[in-house]
């Protein structure tokens, strides 16, 4: 199972920031969008950075409100992992429970082309696992 197949699921459309939006329209696209981060872009459509709910939240505790008035590029996690549509799942969740990170950007020709979630992962993981055990109760049932 890829990456492919989850973003065919859900979609690869994105909501990206650039280093230069401010920390409280990030966080105002966050709330309206109910998602939890955005990948950082540049010109050329290559991710820079991600800046996740964790990021805002670290920030305030530093700097109080007045984080919401610095940029993005400010707050940003730069060491960003990303993945390809032709990774496994299993690779991105073990990437994602390894670096403790809840989103993965996902790259296609070095360009923005998709997020993935822990939730989406598990979702697919967990349908996976359905199909699995409806296959084996149909085999047991015809085996008698």
């Amino acid at each position: 199972m890829k990456v492919e197949m989850i973003l065919q699921r859900k979609g690869n459309e994105v909501i990206s920031l650039r280093p230069e939006d401010t920390v409280q329209t990030a966080s105002a696209i966050l709330a309206v969008n109910k998602i939890g981060a955005l990948p950082v872009k540049n010109a050329n459509d290559e991710v820079i950075g991600i800046l996740s709910e964790r990021d805002i939240v670290r920030g305030l505790y530093k700097s109080g409100v007045s984080c919401l008035d610095l940029l993005v590029k400010d707050l940003m996690t730069t060491d960003v992992a990303t993945c390809t549509v032709n990774d496994k799942v299993k690779d991105v969740q073990n990437i994602m429970h390894t670096r403790r990170f809840r989103h993965l950007p996902v790259v296609k020709d070095g360009k923005l082309h998709g997020v993935v979630s822990q939730g989406d992962v598990m979702h697919m993981c967990i349908e996976q696992a359905q199909t699995e055990a409806n296959v084996m109760r149909e085999l047991a049932i015809a085996r008698g």
